[in-house]
This record gives structure tokens, sequence and C-alpha cells, in this order.
């Protein structure tokens, strides 16, 4: 491959491009590890599943609060010092989990935290700005390949140390690793990332952005949402309702695959790391060598139809596993099919959505995708521990099933790709 078709193929890594990327894989190092475990360490300080689902239903409701707030100013003050502030923010709140005596503490915990994201629509927004639209597939699977790049090796790592170690103590040094990991990322972002949202599109009269008029501004946000969605087209509008969807499908099972796996199937804490960590490096193979390449030159709803329609099958058959070997294959499955949804989602996005609305627009995709996981993480909660694990992963392949026919209805292709 010759120089010039290098220019163009990487044409996209903006300056921006590689400060979010980067930072963003930094992240990505010790927060693969509290992800993937997070459950287990509810459990260590005194919770169950039902305290799981209510956990997580107190973070996305904060979200809801904040994603709206996050996505006005974003749109109408700028990205880049949101970003750069909330990130630093966001590595403090983790210390707070670090040091959780209990459940409840923990809950307190998740909420503060999810303050710090506040700033995720203007980091979605900065992005989308600073890709060329014709390197959006290519761009956007670049990006999700290299953040998730930490995901193919940490989890292994620790798995291998709970085993060792134990839970606790493991995950309690994981969140500190990662409150520094925060830090060193807002620093970064701050003295690197350029602003992107042009000076005509910023609010230069009206509401100020300072903590005196913060009632003003907060009133203001919330009435810029709910306009928001009497402007956003249709196909956008089937997003939302589609990430809606996705919502009930998290809060069923995503907090549980681990529960499932230990408990029922049987896999050790170390297995379930080399699980995901092999699945990880399927994932980023793919999006390297097929993702982005699909989504530039094929549709990005034939894409989406096709990888939901084979996606309904791997709940049923995890359920139906038992043994670490047939997991692992279906992980691995699996793994080629979910690489695609985050790229073809993030594209459809910024095909739909102008720049100057885009902080609003995915706030409201965060806000839709957060208030119905508040509801999906309880009643996910309970139907895992008080009904039946099995229900609540044949009720997730449903969701996907519906994900599938609102795809089929309602997301049509852009005309200007065609």
């Amino acid at each position: 491959m010759n120089q010039k078709e290098d220019s163009v193929r990487f044409g996209f890594m903006s300056s921006n491009y590689l400060v979010l990327t980067l930072t963003a894989m930094l992240w990505g190092i010790p927060a693969s590890i509290c992800n993937t475990y997070f459950s287990l360490y509810v459990f260590e300080l005194g919770g169950t599943e039902t305290t799981i689902g209510l956990i997580t239903a107190l973070g996305s409701a904060t979200f809801v609060i904040f994603a709206i707030l996050g996505g006005y100013i974003a749109d109408s003050y700028g990205r880049r010092k949101l970003i750069c502030v909330m990130t630093t923010f966001l590595g403090f709140s983790q210390l707070l989990i670090a040091f959780a005596p209990n459940w409840q503490f923990l809950s307190f915990a998740v909420i503060i935290v999810n303050v710090g994201w506040v700033f995720e629509p203007a980091y979605w927004a900065i992005l989308a700005d600073s890709i060329n639209e014709q390197r959006r597939g290519t761009a956007f699977a670049v990006y999700s390949c290299l953040s998730f790049l930490p995901w193919v090796i940490m989890p292994s790592i620790g798995g291998y140390f709970i085993d060792i170690y134990g839970v606790q103590n493991s995950i309690r040094w994981s969140y500190g690793t990662l409150a520094i990991a925060g830090i060193a990322s807002g620093i970064l972002r701050w003295f690197f990332l350029e602003e992107t949202l042009s000076v005509e599109n910023k609010n230069t009269g009206g509401v100020r952005f300072s903590l005196k008029d913060l009632g003003k501004l907060v009133k203001t946000a919330f009435k810029a949402h709910l306009q928001i969605w009497s402007w956003m087209p249709k196909p956008a509008l089937a997003l939302a309702v589609i990430y809606i969807v996705w919502a009930f499908e998290f809060g069923l099972v995503e907090p549980y695959w681990i529960v499932y796996a230990s408990d029922i199937i049987g896999i050790t804490f170390a297995q379930w790391g080399i699980i995901i960590a092999i699945g990880s490096a399927i994932s980023i193979v793919s999006k390297i060598l097929l993702v982005g390449r699909l989504l530039d030159r094929f549709s990005r709803r034939t894409i989406l139809l096709i990888i939901t329609a084979l996606d309904m099958f791997t709940y049923i058959l995890f359920i139906h596993c038992g043994m670490f070997v047939q997991v692992l294959a279906l992980w691995i499955g699996g793994s080629l099919i979910w690489a695609f949804y985050e790229p073809t989602y993030s594209s459809l996005e910024a095909d739909f959505i102008p720049e100057a609305r885009r902080g609003r627009v995915f706030a409201a995709f965060g806000v839709a995708w957060s208030t119905f996981n508040v509801p999906a993480s309880l009643i996910g909660g309970f139907v895992y521990e008080q009904v039946s694990p099995d229900l609540s992963f044949i009720l997730a392949s449903i969701s996907i099933l519906v994900c599938f026919v609102l795809t089929a209805l309602f997301i049509k292709r852009k005309k200007s790709r065609e």
C-alpha cells in the first residue's frame, strides 16, 4: 500500500480524534476490570441481584438529569471545557466506589459518578464533529477498536487477581487505578483537545453559564431538551425508540452474564476473564479488517438488520451452555456480531443529525436509554432473582427481535449516500 492510499484511509485521524481515542484507551485499562466484575463487588458489599438492579437504576436516573443539562451546554457554550473539567471530576469520583464500605454507600457513589458523565453528549458531539462524513464508518470502527483494546487482556488479568486476592481487594485497587486514569485523561484533554462548535452556533446572549445562574440554565436546558424531540427527524426518532428497547435488554441481562456463568454454568472468574479477553480480541480484529470497510461500502441499515437478526439467538444459546468450551465458542460468535453495533449506530447518528444540534440530540438518545433503563434494571433484578434467570435471557432475546422490526420499518438510508 503506497503513502497516498494510507493518507486516504487514515485521513479521518484529526488531532481531536487521536486525543479522544487515546484517552479512551487509557480509561479502558482499569474500566475493563471494574465493569466486568462490578456485580461481584455488589455481592461482596452485601447486595443481591435485586440490589444490582437498584444501583443500576439509580445511576441511570442520575444520568438522565445531567445528560439533558450536558447536551444543552455542549450546543450552547461549547464541548471542550465541559469534557475536560468533568472528565477530571469523573476520575476523582471513582475513589468513592473504591472505598465503599457497603452496598448502600456504593449506591450513593454510583449517583455521584453519573453526575460526572454530564460531559458524554459533548464527548460524542466533538468526536462526530472531528470526523469526515465519507469516512465515518471506518473512523467509528477504528475508534471502537482502539478504545476497546484493553478488554483483550485486562479482564483475564482481573479474573486471575480475583481468584488469588479476592473480589473486594482486587476491585478496590482497580477503581483506585481508574481514578488515576480519569484524572490523567482530563489533564490530557485540557491541553490537547480543540473546540469544534463554531462561534455562530454558540449562545452569545441570554442565560449565562455560571453558578449564579445555574437554576435558569437548568430550566432553559430542559425546555430545549423537550423542543429537540419535536425537531428530530423520523430516522433519529426511530433510533431513540430502538435505544429504549436496548435499555430493557441491558436491564434484563447485562449485569448478570457473569453471575449466570459462575453460579449456573460453573465457570471460574479466571475462565470468565479469558472468555471476555478472547471475545474482545475477536471484536477488535473484526473492526480492523471488516466493520469499517463494510459500513463505508454498504447500507448501514442493511448491516444493522443482519446483525440484530443473528443476535437474537445469542441469548437463547447461552442458557443452553453447560461448560467453558461452549460459552467460549458462543462468545466468539457473539463478539463478531457485537463488533458492529457501536460503529453502526454511531455512524447512523452522525448521518441523521447536523453538527449544531448534535450535543442535544446525543443527550436525547442517552436520556431515552437511561430513562427506561431505570424500570428495566429494577425489573431485570427482580426477574433474575425472584422468577427465573433463564427468563431474563429469553426476554432479552425478544427485545432484540423488537429492535430488528423497528429497524426494518423506520430506519431508512440517507439519500446522499445512495
